[in-house]
């Protein structure tokens, strides 16, 4: 590096930018590098409304609408080192070229793990106490009323993770005190690293199923996921059970899973949809065994600030020459949420 600072072009504007990046975090920054800001009416997603120079820029720094960096758009930033991405997957937006053209990519998405761990737990204690079949007599003037009558504790509960993923990990960190079995399938887990976080391995889908009281889905979205969980899979759950998902809806067969719940043998406890935001009419809002979110799972104002941090703690990495903590290698992605 020069003794010029780098520049950073910061695609993050209005109201996000406040919720990630406050003024210490900025000065963070601004410690090792200059920033360029997008104009609050420019669209991260579209260049053309950028209004920057580009060519000397060596980070771009993101968050949720990031464009699509293919060679078009990489050819007008001929100096980018590397891409910081302050949220969750790049699946979206990070193509072959940007490997190819040796450019580095970091992401947050160790800081939502952790709230998205969790809301597993919350949705695991509501889903299993009947918290919201409860709270909806309640509201409807009844008292001590519910239609699946008492709940189950979570304490000494089979739970069943789908994928050791990031998330799965922040969710096995917060079950600890409740003494619960944790069995997992996952066909990248390895004997060793299942000995050491104290988990079981399970070898196919269909027995993680049958085995487990509680359910929590955490694959990305890959070919091999679609529909991991079909009719067979949610036909093996026992009655009572609660099926979890915080990833992704197209690893759950949606059509097998309503006829399930609307059946009254399971439960379900859901933050994301095939389509969303959630039709007004989608059938999943009218069933009284099914807790809804807005994909919000990993959305708290303490992870917005913390992604902040993260990401400013991985340019001051990258300009001091020091190894990034949360890249990203071409070989992993096919692999990632």
């Amino acid at each position: 590096m020069s003794d010029a600072k780098p520049i950073v072009l910061c695609l993050v504007n209005g109201i996000i930018r406040e919720q990630l990046f406050h003024p210490a975090t900025v000065a963070r920054i601004e410690a090792v590098a200059s920033i360029r800001w997008l104009a609050d009416d420019a669209s991260s997603r579209n260049p053309d409304t950028w209004r920057v120079e580009r060519n000397d820029v060596s980070i771009v720094l993101g968050a949720w609408g990031m464009p699509n960096f293919d060679s078009g758009l990489l050819d007008t930033l001929p100096g980018l080192r590397l891409i910081a991405h302050g949220a969750g997957t790049v699946k979206g937006f990070v193509t072959p070229e940007v490997f190819a053209r040796d450019i580095r990519v970091t992401h947050g998405a160790v800081v939502i793990a952790a709230a998205v761990g969790e809301w597993c737990l919350m949705a695991t204690l509501s889903g299993l106490r009947l918290a919201m079949s409860f709270h909806e007599s309640m509201r409807a003037g009844a008292w001590k009323s519910s239609h699946e009558g008492h709940g189950n504790e979570l304490a000494g509960k089979r739970v069943g993770l789908i994928a050791m993923s990031q998330t799965a990990r922040a969710f096995l960190r917060l079950l600890a005190p409740f003494g619960c079995e944790i069995g997992v399938y996952d066909p990248y887990l390895s004997d060793e690293a299942a000995s050491s976080l104290g988990v079981r391995r399970l070898f196919a889908i269909d027995d993680l199923c049958a085995w487990a009281d509680v359910l929590s889905n955490h694959v990305p979205t890959t070919p091999e996921t679609d529909r991991l969980v079909g009719a067979p899979q949610l036909a093996r759950l026992r009655r009572g059970a609660l099926l979890v998902n915080s990833a992704r809806a197209g690893a759950i067969d949606q059509d097998a899973l309503l006829a399930e719940l609307r059946s009254g043998r399971i439960r379900a406890a859901l933050d994301v949809y095939p389509r969303e935001p959630l039709a007004p009419d989608d059938p999943f809002r009218t069933l009284p065994n099914v807790f809804l979110t807005p994909h919000i799972a990993g959305a708290s104002w303490e992870a917005r600030s913390r992604m902040g941090e993260v990401m400013a703690d991985e340019i001051t990495r990258f300009v001091q020459v020091e190894p990034l903590r949360h890249e990203i290698l071409a070989e992993r992605l096919a692999t990632m949420a």
